[in-house]
Parts: C-alpha cells; sequence; structure tokens
C-alpha cells in the first residue's frame, strides 16, 4: 500500500528515516521524518530571512490589502482578516451583527491597530499560502527565527484545500479548523510575525510539538469554537493581537516562545495549507513565484532590516 501511494503522488521513500516496512499505520508512514541533511537550510542563523517551513506549492503571495484588509489564499479568492485570523468579523462586541460588519466593511480593532502598527514603522504586511500535497513530507518546521506569543485554535469543517477544490468553494479558509500563531520577528523593533496551521478532508489533525493542548479533529462538536492560549500570560497579553496596536518593542521577551529558523514544530496527518504573514521593510524580496513547488529549508524571502 505505501509503495503504490508513493508511485501516484511522487514520494520519494530514500529521504524518508525509515523503510517501508518499518512503518506500522498509514499516519505513521504519513507523518514520516526526514533524514539528516536531505533538506538544505538557508542561511539557518539568519534572523533576517526566511526559509520554507515545509515542502509545498506557493498558492498566493503578496502584500496584505490594507484597504480592504483582505488576503487571497487562492487566486480570486479573499478573505478578511479578521475572519482567517481571529474567526470574528468585527470587534467581539460586534460578533452578533456580522452582517452589518462585513457589509460595511468594520474591521476587528487589533487588526486596524495592527496595519496602522505596520505603516507607522514603514514597512509592509507580506503574506504566502502553501499547500501540501497528499506526496509531500508532513511536518513543519519553524521559517524564522522568531517568537510566539499568542494561540487562537478556530475549531471548524475539514473541507478539501485542493486548490481546485478552493478555487469553487469560497469559504474554505473562512470555515476550515485551524491554529493561529501570533508573535514577531526582530529588526530594530519586533516586528508582527503570523502563522497558520490549516486542517484539511478527513483526518485533517494538527499536531503542534510546543503546545499539546491543541486537540483537532474532535469526534464531537466543540463549544465554545475558538480556543486561545497566551505564551506570555493572560494579564500580558488579553488577545492574539493586543500588543500590536502600537509602533514599540514588546515586553516580557523572556516568557514567549523562542524558535530557530527550521526547527520541527509540528505535523499534519493529512494534506493541508500553511499561510504566513509577515512584516518586513519595503525592499524585502520574495524569492519564490506562485504555483512553484518548494522544499522544507528553501529560500523564501529576504529582507532589509
Amino acid at each position: 500500500m505505501f509503495g503504490l501511494f508513493s508511485a501516484i503522488y511522487g514520494v520519494k521513500i530514500q529521504e524518508a528515516t525509515r523503510r517501508y516496512s518499518e512503518y506500522r499505520t498509514f499516519t505513521d508512514f504519513f507523518t514520516r521524518t526526514l533524514k539528516p541533511g536531505v533538506r538544505p537550510i538557508h542561511r539557518e542563523f539568519d534572523k533576517y530571512s526566511l526559509c520554507s517551513p515545509c515542502d509545498g506549492t506557493v498558492l498566493t503571495s503578496g502584500l496584505i490589502n490594507d484597504v480592504d484588509s483582505t488576503i487571497d489564499c487562492v487566486k480570486g479568492r479573499s478573505y478578511r482578516l479578521d475572519e482567517f485570523m481571529l474567526g470574528c468579523i468585527g470587534d467581539d462586541g460586534s460578533q452578533n451583527n456580522t452582517e452589518k460588519c462585513r457589509k460595511f466593511k468594520m474591521n476587528h480593532s487589533g487588526v486596524k491597530g495592527l496595519l496602522e502598527s505596520v505603516t507607522a514603522r514603514g514597512n509592509d504586511l507580506h503574506y504566502m499560502v502553501i499547500y501540501l500535497s497528499p506526496g509531500d513530507y508532513h511536518r513543519f518546521h519553524s521559517p524564522a527565527i522568531h517568537t510566539a506569543r499568542y494561540r487562537r485554535h478556530i475549531v471548524g469543517y475539514l473541507s478539501p484545500v485542493k486548490p481546485s477544490y478552493v478555487k469553487h468553494h469560497k469559504d474554505v479558509f473562512r470555515e476550515n479548523e485551524r491554529v493561529n500563531i501570533f508573535g514577531d520577528w526582530y529588526g530594530d523593533l519586533k516586528n508582527f510575525f503570523f502563522i497558520s496551521y490549516v486542517g484539511a478532508l478527513n483526518v485533517g489533525s494538527i499536531k503542534l510539538d510546543f503546545d499539546k493542548d491543541v486537540l483537532t479533529n474532535r469526534t464531537f462538536d466543540m463549544d465554545p469554537f475558538r480556543y486561545d492560549r497566551s505564551y506570555i500570560g493572560r494579564e500580558n497579553m488579553a488577545g492574539p493581537l493586543s500588543n500590536y496596536q502600537q509602533a514599540k518593542p514588546l515586553e516580557n521577551d523572556e516568557a514567549s516562545l523562542k524558535f530557530n529558523k527550521a526547527e520541527m514544530t509540528g505535523r499534519f496527518e493529512m494534506g493541508s495549507t500553511i499561510v504566513l504573514m509577515w512584516e518586513s521593510p519595503k525592499n524585502t524580496m520574495v524569492h519564490v513565484a506562485e504555483g512553484q513547488k518548494v522544499k522544507l529549508g528553501q529560500k523564501l524571502v529576504t529582507t532589509g532590516f
């Protein structure tokens, strides 16, 4: 079965640490680890560049639309930042009036503050969406030297994330289960950094090595549908975007989670998607194109920090 799957989806078993006969379950095979050195890491110790967090295909890449505050997860499918990042439209107090918020493009105050802060620093907010096909290596790693300060787990559906499906189903990235990590990376100030792990069809489980409390793809309905955790303490960070509404360095640096570039951080147990957002100067260079296949550790972005 493993050999047939590999032939269909292009799995290179010679890159894995184990042979076919050493896997006991499909999930074990699907989340296989790689031999050391088969994925060279671009500028592993450079804190001003990004490498690919996984094997996959770049679906979209660009600048956040700060007029409508939207992100294109697939060409022609735009999503509001507050919906995608926070799982709600408008401020928390206006969740019962989402149609009004959508109609008048009312934004969450945290998103508004984030965009204003990025502009005040003279930077841009970039995004990139990477799709992992069934044959790809399905563990994910840190794309940069960065800090995680807050987690929001948004419970949802597990629709397919194949580009051909998403193109014809407009709400996939709004409604699919996902785990969003909010943090920052380093320039002269601490600049915004965000990673979203989006679940996919059927199995869809997202496992985080650094946060065992995240339990996805449950067989029962979960209520509430958003689960938060502050990695620096709720008294210091009351919400995912509460510390990014001002253009100054964040405090409580020692209490947050620190990641090295290419550090293994988790795994998907079925084909999924990773969405990156990062703040960087206007002379930032993106070195991959939409539709391009990428490998873990490959050069994605160099900045002018």
